[in-house]
């Protein structure tokens, strides 16, 4: 699974550092979005450069049995 994510270089006390924009199943289709939401956080914000918007692969989890206890 892929994950679109934004990143905030200097996080502020209370607020998490990375959040969750958006799934993907490939890197194919995080990447446009990607790049679009990139520029238009750079059109917006031309002087903030304390994030990056990223797309990351990670494994989903599956839950196993052992993992809940009864």
């Amino acid at each position: 699974m892929w994950l679109l994510l934004i990143v905030l270089l200097t996080p502020l006390p209370g607020i998490n550092g990375v959040s969750v924009l958006n799934t993907f199943t490939t890197y194919e289709e995080c990447q446009p979005e990607r790049n679009r939401i990139g520029l238009e956080m750079a059109e917006s914000y031309p002087y903030e450069n304390d994030f990056r918007i990223v797309c990351e692969f990670r494994e989903k989890k599956t839950p196993r049995s052992t993992e809940f206890p009864i």
